[in-house]
């Protein structure tokens, strides 16, 4: 089992994987016809991602996430984790635990990555708040579209939640895909506690409406 701080590298470690894959010919086209589409659904491609995927708690997130990463285009990278093939970086699948991707890093090894500075990354609430103070779009108008996605099944949100994001993209605001998948395994075990989050991250950085 995991920790919780390894979860949160495997989740960066997969979209640096998802990353690579995309600049293979043809493999960008596959995983983008997963956007809105359960797993049973996307068989093409589960040569891309069975391997880190099968025994995960979640995978539908990987899948959603992974078909994002595709349909957003190779310069939509998450700041922090653009792949760099020159880097002294290796993905491993552990064999002991074939759904636990980790960073393989050299030597020597770095220090334990600081929670805060994990949940300091941009969640969904916030990258939409950025879209209200940078992009133009309608405060009221993203608060209810926030209120909408925490609501919805989890079914529900992975079918609806590529329309906001390519809207995001269009405006040139990419989502943090690490910390977007890390909610998106979440949910389904703590949707009240994902949704909190959403939503505080909104609302602390966008201005307070005026009082009529």
């Amino acid at each position: 089992m995991p920790t919780a701080a390894e979860h949160r590298a495997s989740c960066d470690a997969f979209v640096a994987h998802v990353h690579l894959l995309c600049a293979e010919p043809g493999v960008r086209a596959r995983l983008s016809r997963g956007r809105g589409r359960p797993v049973e659904e996307c068989a093409p491609m589960d040569r891309y991602l069975s391997r880190r995927t099968a025994h995960r708690t979640g995978r539908r997130a990987y899948y959603t996430v992974a078909s994002l990463i595709a349909a957003a285009g190779p310069q939509a990278h998450t700041p922090g984790v653009r792949p760099d093939p020159n880097d002294h970086t290796s993905l491993l699948s552990l064999e002991d635990d074939p759904g636990l991707l980790l960073v393989a890093p050299a030597d020597p090894a770095p220090s334990p990555p600081d929670p805060a500075a994990w949940f300091a990354r941009p969640n969904l609430g916030a990258t939409l708040a950025t879209a209200v103070r940078e992009a133009g779009h309608g405060a009221e108008r993203t608060e209810d579209l926030l209120s909408v996605l925490t609501r919805l099944s989890d079914d529900q949100l992975h079918r609806r939640l590529p329309a906001p994001v390519t809207r995001l993209l269009k405006d040139g605001i990419t989502p943090d895909w690490g910390v977007l998948l890390h909610d998106l395994v979440q949910r389904p075990h703590q949707r009240d506690q994902v949704g909190l989050r959403w939503r505080d991250a909104f609302y602390l950085a966008t201005p307070e409406p005026r009082r009529p």
